[in-house]
């Protein structure tokens, strides 16, 4: 039985007809009229007083509707302030005017460069305000997408979504429909974040480059704005995948990447990328606990294939899973650093270096570990696996990393310190952490051997090795 999809946004649509409008002069019949209406809304909306300016552009709007583009850049703020100062009886009026005002302004000033953006208003405004015209705003999304290409806004990924997810709920889309349009929101949004973190990287630097850089006023202004922005599409992310996940089940996943569809698509570089991605993509199972689709058997054929025509971070990532899964562990680190190499997104860098810190765990790279859970957690902050990871890799070192009990025990001092943290940083991983703590107090040091080699309760003492820490002795 179909699932229906959890909606996190609202809709709308419909059309009115200008009252009255006059062909010839674009100041209308009464010139003098025209131009000081145009006079008095424009000085008030250049101000935002909308609600102020409704009369005046009201009449220019109707009267003289070529008179000025500005009656149809301003025109949408200026009914969406009507609209909310009018009794609930007459807002539809205005919801239509609304709709009226994005396709006049396509009829009266027919920008090309233009046009996608006065599609993607007049859909979000659908979305939001017409519920039931799901079919229609996505429509005018894809429109959008053809004209202007993947460099869209964080809300127009949200909104075209929402539509698709309301269009698979009133049965007008189908689950094939639905992952695609999920595929197009991922592919338009990381293309967004992937030049938003080039240009962060062009202001501060590499995000695996730990020294600073001075940034000017107007830099750190700059820099501000691209982090607000890709915080919307982080947003949008979280939003899309709330929507998806009733349905992206591995079962149903199956049915759409098989054997069958893989030998129709084996060359198609898009598809192969979606697939890739989809399967890669964790979701939430029936027990709360994060999980992916990596372990189909086509997940592999679609890497491989992809992986040789394109190499690229997410490839690259399904073959590091495929050598992970094989215990070829050595190659699984080689793939997982291509996949860093590649990437410029660095929440998935962070994901990636987590990774490798898991791989050189499993061959004995304690050092290796640590140095790749530090960066996972440099480039994703308040994020507690990686400190989880930089324990176990204190705890795997005891044994090399001291001369003495004593030495050899205080490793895992370090270690709780870092599961401490991790906990009070995420509550997500306090159970796992809390497991490991009971774990490696049992292995701190004992007292009275500690103090025949010249330790005592309270004192510092900084460890060796790749660790190089601190840590307060304490019985």
């Amino acid at each position: 039985m179909k699932k229906a999809l959890l909606v996190l946004t609202a809709v709308v649509l419909s059309t009115p007809l200008l009252r009255a409008q006059s062909e010839g002069s674009k100041y209308g019949e009464d010139s003098v009229k025209c131009r000081e209406n145009l006079y008095i809304y424009y000085e008030l909306a250049k101000k935002r007083n909308f609600l102020e300016a409704y009369d005046g552009w009201d009449y220019v709007y109707n009267n003289c509707p070529r008179s000025s583009i500005n009656n149809f850049i301003y025109g949408p703020y200026i009914v969406k302030a009507k609209m909310k100062d009018v009794p609930e009886a007459e807002k539809q009026e205005f919801k239509e005017l609304l709709l009226n005002v994005y396709d006049q302004r396509l009829k009266y000033f027919p920008n090309p460069k233009k046009k996608g953006y006065v599609l993607t208003r007049k859909a979000v405004d659908l979305v939001r305000l017409f519920p039931d015209s799901a079919k229609q705003a996505y429509d005018l999304f894809r429109k959008a997408l053809e004209l202007d290409g993947l460099e869209q806004s964080a809300a127009f990924y949200n909104y075209m979504f929402v539509a698709a997810a309301r269009m698979y709920n009133n049965d007008q889309l189908e689950e094939k429909g639905i992952f695609e349009a999920y595929n197009i929101a991922q592919e338009g949004i990381k293309t967004n974040t992937d030049a938003l973190n080039r240009k962060v990287i062009a202001l501060e630097g590499n995000p695996e480059d730990t020294t600073s850089k001075s940034l000017t006023a107007e830099e750190k202004k700059q820099l501000a704005k691209y982090e607000r922005e890709l915080e919307r599409y982080q947003n949008v992310v979280g939003n899309v995948d709330k929507i998806i996940t009733p349905i992206a089940t591995c079962n149903r996943l199956g049915t759409i990447y098989n054997d069958s569809t893989f030998q129709v698509h084996k060359t198609d570089t898009v598809w192969l990328k979606r697939a890739a991605k989809m399967l890669q993509r964790k979701r939430p199972n029936e027990e709360g606990k994060m999980e992916d689709c990596s372990d189909l058997p086509i997940f592999f054929k679609i890497s491989d294939a992809l992986y040789k025509m394109q190499p690229s971070a997410p490839s690259a990532r399904g073959m590091f899973i495929l050598a992970y899964r094989n215990e070829n562990y050595n190659k699984a680190v080689d793939y997982v650093k291509e996949a860093i190499e590649l990437e410029i997104d660095p929440q998935d860098q962070a994901e990636d270096y987590l990774r490798l810190a898991q791989t050189y765990l499993k061959i004995g790279n304690e050092a290796g570990a640590a140095g790749a859970a530090r960066n996972a957690a440099r480039l994703k902050k308040n994020w507690g696996d990686p400190y989880l990871i930089l324990a176990q890799s204190y705890a795997a070192a005891s044994s090399s990393c001291g001369n003495d009990a004593f030495e050899k025990g205080a490793v895992f001092w370090a270690a709780i310190n870092k599961l401490q943290y991790a906990r009070s940083i995420d509550p997500s991983v306090a159970d796992r952490a809390n497991a490991l703590i009971a774990t490696y107090r049992k292995q701190t040091p004992d007292k009275g051997v500690s103090f025949q080699l010249g330790h005592s309760d309270g004192e510092k003492y900084t460890i060796g090795c790749f660790i190089n820490e601190t840590v307060t002795v304490e019985f």
